[in-house]
């Protein structure tokens, strides 16, 4: 796990060290950070994703270790560093370079010395050290190699670590016609298996997805 660290104000950048083998797989229906901030963030999606709910839902205490897997605009990724001070860690790891920065800024900009952002590769989330919880909302469909990304995801939790994942009902969200960008509660648990995890709860709290949290 090679990590390279470069300053900036409240925020520790994590990054690929130099020589790192490149990723294999690819994030699918991939865009550029401006679109993805733009859409992410947008009045139309964020009330849906119930957000004080969800992390509510999470349970997490103070001075734990959270990873936000695909953290986007960061949308998740600040409430849940709210939600773990004081002496928690909020990690928020994506792939898109221009999505961590603007984590980056808008976490200095509210003043949240605990976030700290990191380059996740396409099949490792990269992190410095263990979690006590990974959190994939509205993500895992856009992983190519679910299977191998969950396994290598597993490594990284700590005895009695979680996972939670969030995504879309078949037929449900933006993506209902593309069958290669739609995951199942089935498909991921088998997954989640196969990485020595299985399901601990299901939280009903949405309509239109399924939101399970996996443990060993």
């Amino acid at each position: 796990m090679p990590k390279l660290h470069g300053c900036r104000p409240f925020v520790l950048c994590l990054a690929m060290a130099a020589g790192f083998a490149a990723p294999s797989g690819a994030q699918l229906a991939s865009r550029p950070a401006d679109e993805w901030i733009k859409a992410l963030d947008s009045p139309a999606r964020v009330p849906g994703l119930k957000i004080t709910e969800t992390v509510a839902a999470l349970k997490l205490k103070p001075g734990q270790v959270v990873a936000d897997i695909g953290a986007g605009s960061g949308t998740f990724t600040i409430p849940l560093a709210q939600a773990l001070r004081p002496g928690g860690m909020a990690y928020a790891v994506d792939v898109d370079q221009g999505l961590i920065d603007h984590i980056a800024e808008k976490a200095t900009e509210q003043g949240m010395i605990n976030v700290r952002i990191v380059l996740g590769a396409f099949t490792d989330p990269n992190l410095p050290e263990q979690v006590d919880l990974a959190f994939i909302s509205d993500v895992l469909h856009h992983i190519e190699n679910r299977a191998e990304y969950l396994k290598n995801l597993a490594a990284y939790l700590k005895p009695g670590g979680r996972v939670a994942v969030i995504d879309f009902r078949p037929n449900q969200g933006g993506h209902r016609n593309q069958p290669s960008l739609q995951v199942t509660e089935q498909q991921t648990a088998a997954w989640m298996a196969a990485a020595g995890l299985k399901p601990i709860e299901e939280i009903d709290l949405f309509t239109d997805k399924w939101f399970v949290i996996y443990g060993r």
